[in-house]
């Protein structure tokens, strides 16, 4: 079992997952099946010997008849029917639109399978690495405020690379279910940049906010020296785009409790004179970072997080390979 806030990384190659506790097995195996390969890469490293009461799928309708998506759930089926990983094994569709769907779902699936263990606990291993962002911060919320959760194993599949765009265009901004911050803006807006690959939506959600000033999140170290490469092509051109008065942090976007410090001592420093938006745009391990100092602040919270939705994904390229798997526990 992952000791709290220790990080493990081991390269594709060596990676065997086993159960949370040596020799017991879990109770809830959750992932999402999309459009990149890598969204299947956990389950393809499972130890043969793993087992979980349920594993449960999740699949956003927008995608489900995309032939990538098909190939990749057709892939989990055939694993399955080569090893008995779960008792149970359920797929849910659900809604980059409406995010709270993905709760009431799960909420249904955990009922069903885990009424009788509401005193003894579950354990649950949680694979982040296709979960759309606005859907994944409401349901680590959901998850870490059940009381019967005894822990949170979380697994990520780091990609070798990114194809040459990410997402297209910018349809609107959302502010994730429970994410709302405080309950009124009272002073200059600041807007915290968690950059990734992403122009088009980092610069619109400037021009919808029109901050005062503008912190830009370098993900350094990041998962990948490719991931650096190109989130410093897009600080540039931002930089060039919009004279905003801005101020460059590097933020390890490969550790989400170095991740969650540093937003928290950036939001301190700035918080007298700036009420801030948090904008999660870089890997999935930032968006873990910026869950924790939301929730490290909660019963006074002093952010709102908000996330762009773009027009278009490039389902087709989106990204390549595996390169390492991360693993911690909440």
């Amino acid at each position: 079992m992952s000791e709290k806030g220790i990080i493990r990384k081991c390269k594709a190659v060596d990676c065997d997952i086993t159960t949370i506790n040596k020799g017991v097995q879990d109770d809830l195996f959750l992932s999402c099946i999309s459009y990149e390969p890598r969204s299947v890469g956990v389950l393809e490293k499972l130890n043969k010997e793993y087992r979980a009461t349920t594993g449960l799928f999740v699949i956003n309708k927008k995608f489900q008849n995309f032939s990538k998506v098909q190939e990749n759930k057709m892939n989990v089926n055939n694993a399955l029917e080569k090893f008995l990983f779960f008792k149970n094994t359920d797929y849910i569709l659900t809604s980059i639109d409406n995010p709270i769907k993905i709760i009431i779902e799960i909420d249904k699936i955990l009922k069903r399978d885990f009424q009788n263990k509401k005193s003894s606990g579950i354990t649950i291993t949680l694979d982040i690495t296709a979960f759309p962002r606005c859907e994944l911060l409401p349901l680590i919320y959901y998850l870490r405020h059940l009381s019967y959760v005894n822990s949170i194993r979380i697994l990520y599949a780091c990609p070798e690379g990114y194809g040459n765009w990410l997402s297209k265009g910018y349809k609107y901004s959302t502010i994730p279910p429970f994410f709302e911050g405080p309950p009124t803006f009272e002073k200059k807006t600041g807007l915290l940049l968690l950059t990734g690959f992403e122009y088009d939506r980092a610069i619109a959600l400037i021009d919808d906010l029109e901050p005062s000033t503008v912190i830009i999140g370098r993900p350094i170290p990041g998962t990948s020296s490719n991931f650096v490469n190109k989130s410093d092509k897009i600080i540039d051109k931002l930089k060039q785009t919009r004279k905003v008065k801005s101020q460059i942090y590097d933020i390890p976007a490969d550790n989400p409790f170095l991740c969650k410090k540093l937003i928290e001592e950036i939001i301190e420093q700035q918080s007298k004179n700036f009420d801030f938006y948090v904008s999660t745009m870089g890997t999935k391990l930032e968006v873990l970072g910026t869950y924790l100092a939301y929730e490290a602040g909660m019963k006074n919270p002093k952010f709102r997080v908000i996330y762009p939705i773009p027009l278009a994904y490039n389902v087709g390229d989106y990204s390549y390979g595996i390169e390492a798997f991360y693993q911690f526990s909440l």
